[in-house]
């Protein structure tokens, strides 16, 4: 016959083979431990520490299914208890009231202290000591020792080792979040500037699709995601990733990614007005007139009339005077390059788009932005606050057309926090639309999708 020892419980309370087992295993556990250590007068210095063990098992809570007011009755219940350690080798029973239970709970009414009491007996952390009567009492008996009826909080300090291993475990699942939620993050963030850099600069490829795709990645994670599913989720991040970078490399050009500073703004280090890059570009033009390109010294910006008394500078020719008929292909290429200006320009939105799309534009205006001079006149003052040298405006002028390059001016406005240097990034925009045409759209449309996601 198998002997247990265990004590049923008082009133409607029914006894179940699970309880009966649980209470046995800790008597006979603390029979255990009394064999193998002797007993001592003072028992108080014995066992964990209550407070930091009621610490592990906050953060263990969930593998124990405890919630937060679970804990909180736990807490309660070892304030009742006097020292500061748990003796894992006798009872510890506190017999507190349910009226200074629910004062120690802040005010927990007895329907949800029971409620939680029957949580901490079920995960084996509480055994219930009930009295005769049901009443929790300590009892003193100068001939027979002392008696009290209450809870039991032995099995807690009993289970110490088994929630310092669910907590460690704990801390490790949550460190793994941290960093499975970090690496979805930078991974997302590296998607997003590929695909607004592709739409800037109108890379050929299935951006539409790979935006779609992004949208499904950028979903928002559950809050109580597993490390399983994030791992789920950076592999799909990363694949996207992977995607977006060999389609966007794939359509460089091998001038593009040699790292010319023409094409690649982070050789321009400096956005003040007065930058070493664009001044030592002046200063070179001045001392070597001769060298310098021609459509920067004998050819006036697109929309601006000669002054009077211009020269043609040395070592250049007129256009009418080129020989072997050179002359009338480069008026053709002017024209072709006049008319595709002409076009863009048509195509281009009105100012009160440009104006909805990028705001920022107006603070620098006294007056509301209305006409096209207005517009054109607040973003060559613009051009000067982001650095960009009156050469380098002209110059994407002449490339695209005074109304594209305000529009481009406002918008690298709306980017200047993304942008470091604004005039080499206009450099490389004026490079763009001298060889092949640029348009302003793709630019704007990226700037309003920032604008809605964010």
């Amino acid at each position: 016959m198998i002997e247990f020892h265990w004590n049923s419980p008082f009133g409607a309370r029914p006894i179940s083979a699970a309880l009966m087992r649980r209470e046995d295993g800790v008597r006979r556990a603390q029979a255990r431990l009394r064999a193998q250590k002797p007993e001592t007068d003072d028992a108080s210095g014995e066992g964990p520490d209550k407070w930091a063990l009621l610490r592990a098992l906050t953060e263990a809570r969930q593998a124990f299914g405890l919630s937060d007011r679970t804990l909180a009755v736990l807490e309660a219940l070892l304030s009742c208890h006097t020292p500061k350690r748990l003796d894992p080798t006798q009872p510890q029973i506190v017999f507190p009231s349910n009226r200074e239970l629910s004062l120690r709970t802040r005010g927990m009414a007895d329907a949800t202290l029971r409620r939680h009491l029957a949580s901490l007996i079920e995960a084996g952390l509480v055994l219930r000591r009930d009295s005769p009567n049901g009443k929790r009492y300590r009892r003193r008996d100068l001939e027979e020792g002392d008696e009290a009826f209450g809870f039991d909080l032995s099995p807690f300090a009993l289970s110490a080792d088994l929630i310092l291993e669910k907590a460690e475990e704990s801390r490790m699942e949550a460190r793994t979040v941290r960093r499975l939620r970090t690496e979805i993050a930078l991974c997302r963030r590296d998607i997003r500037k590929i695909l607004d850099a592709a739409l800037i600069e109108e890379r050929a490829g299935d951006w539409a699709s790979l935006e779609a795709a992004w949208r499904g990645v950028a979903a928002r994670l559950p809050r109580a995601a597993s490390s399983v599913d994030l791992d789920h989720a950076l592999a799909e991040a990363l694949a996207l990733r992977a995607r977006c970078e060999t389609l966007y490399l794939s359509t460089l050009s091998e001038q593009e990614l040699s790292g010319n500073a023409a094409q690649d703004e982070r050789h321009y280090q400096s956005s003040k007005p007065d930058s070493s890059s664009e001044k030592s570009l002046e200063q070179r033009r001045e001392e070597n007139p001769a060298g310098a390109p021609r459509s920067h010294l004998s050819d006036p910006p697109f929309g601006v009339e000669p002054r009077a008394g211009d020269e043609t500078p040395p070592g250049t020719t007129a256009l009418g005077s080129m020989p072997n008929g050179k002359g009338a292909a480069t008026r053709s290429e002017t024209d072709a390059a006049a008319a595709r200006r002409q076009k863009a320009e048509r195509e281009a939105p009105d100012i009160e788009t440009v104006l909805s799309i990028c705001p920022t534009l107006s603070d620098y205006s006294r007056e509301p932005i209305r006409t096209l001079s207005d517009f054109e006149k607040t973003a060559d003052l613009v051009r000067g606050a982001l650095g960009i040298s009156a050469d380098a405006y002209r110059a994407a002028q002449g490339a695209m057309g005074r109304y594209e390059a305000a529009i481009t001016i406002a918008a690298l406005l709306e980017r200047s926090d993304r942008v470091r240097s604004p005039g080499g990034y206009l450099r490389a925009l004026t490079a763009k639309a001298s060889g092949r045409g640029f348009r302003v759209q793709p630019m704007l449309e990226a700037i309003r999708n920032q604008a809605l996601r964010s």
